[in-house]
């Protein structure tokens, strides 16, 4: 996708339906981290196609791994930051590895969906998930769609944790 943040959508809603399995902050960082290259080519410091190595299952598996260690790597201070965002306490290795893993594979779903430069099963040069005649607009509508639901799940669970109870109308 050529506005990474879309990205952020489906990762969002995952992160929120699944909180107590799925590290948060790592499955929004996967989800968008994928892009690097793709910056690099848009921006000049790299040549060849948009959708390269990164944007491959065995790309993403590298990309999660590494993201996992970063994780773990990151100074306390970073980590109390972190934890605000949390919806549960999910820094232990599972739930870190697997937001890291849901991040980055569903960036390569996504983008395997609508371009044909993306080689999902590298080596293999066939894209599976290519379809003739899917739409940009129903897969980006998708994406903002689970977004806001995984907005409004977040501030739900949020308050929830925070104990504050959801404003109640009528008699009491």
């Amino acid at each position: 996708m050529p506005l990474t943040p879309f990205h952020l959508g489906p990762a969002l809603l995952a992160g929120v339906v699944l909180y107590r399995f799925l590290d948060l902050p790592t499955v929004l960082a996967g989800s968008v981290v994928v892009d690097v290259r793709a910056a690099l080519v848009v921006f000049g410091p790299l040549d060849g196609p948009i959708h390269g190595v990164l944007t491959t299952f065995v790309g993403a598996t590298a990309v999660a791994l590494t993201l996992t260690v970063v994780v773990f790597a990151l100074p306390d201070g970073v980590q109390s930051l972190l934890d605000i965002g949390r919806l549960a306490p999910t820094t232990g290795l599972g739930p870190v590895l697997a937001g890291a893993f849901v991040g980055t594979w569903s960036h390569v779903v996504l983008d395997s969906l609508l371009y044909a430069d993306a080689r999902p099963l590298f080596p293999l040069a066939e894209n599976p998930l290519l379809r003739e005649g899917v739409a940009f607009g129903p897969v980006y509508g998708g994406c903002l769609v689970a977004g806001l639901f995984g907005l409004a799940g977040y501030v739900f669970r949020r308050r929830q944790a925070d104990g504050i109870r959801p404003v109640q109308r009528g008699p009491p």
